[in-house]
């Protein structure tokens, strides 16, 4: 593998990015808006637990389809930046490397430190987080979670796959499904995702 995760996080991390005034920022050729979390906390832990478990599983859907949807097009417009050009596409030589690089480039939001455990390619994809910031407040502020609550990392176990072996952009999304089957907001030691690709029914 030609890619050097490790540098990629180096390099991510020490450009200079910076907010507008509206907390707006511009970098790898996407938008990320800088807000507090709490709110969404505690948003979904109500939802969740006020409502029978259909409907919690529904809504738990339509939260994992959104972030797949943000996911599957902040990971495309930072490969089509001048930035990824310049400083990791020279790194990558296969579909695995840019596995790799969108992996590593997911590491320099800080909200924990995805890894990959296993990848099968243009199969399976299965992905660890030991220090996911979410499933932590969940469990701090809420109690044990019924299921996992890491939707941005689950989300985007299946986009790396969906944009890697998928069909071009943008018609690649929902080609992988991905699971959370462990989560530290249930009191396991770690977050572990499986995605899969999607056999339509």
């Amino acid at each position: 593998m030609g890619v050097d995760t490790r540098k990629i996080i180096e390099l991510a991390s020490g450009l200079p990015i910076a907010s507008s005034e509206k907390g707006i920022i511009a970098a790898f050729g996407v938008y990320v808006v800088m807000n507090y979390n709490e709110f969404f906390y505690g948003l979904v832990s109500k939802i969740i637990n006020m409502v029978d478990d259909p409907a919690a599983q529904a809504v738990e859907g339509q939260l994992y389809n959104a972030v797949s949807e943000c996911a599957y097009h902040t990971f495309h417009g930072a490969r089509s930046s001048m930035e990824w050009r310049d400083l990791i596409l020279p790194m990558i030589e296969t579909q695995e490397d840019e596995l790799h690089a969108l992996v590593a480039f997911t590491n320099i939001f800080g909200l924990g430190y995805i890894e990959i455990e296993e990848l099968v390619p243009g199969e399976r994809l299965i992905t660890v987080v030991k220090n996911a910031y979410d499933p932590g407040r969940y469990l701090e502020e809420y109690g044990p979670q019924p299921r996992g609550r890491c939707y941005m990392f689950n989300a985007c176990t299946a986009s790396y796959m969906d944009l890697v072996y998928g069909a071009e952009y943008p018609n690649g999304m929902g080609t992988f499904i991905s699971e959370e089957v462990e989560c530290r907001s249930m009191n396991h030691s770690t977050c572990r995702f499986t995605a899969r690709r999607h056999l339509p029914q």
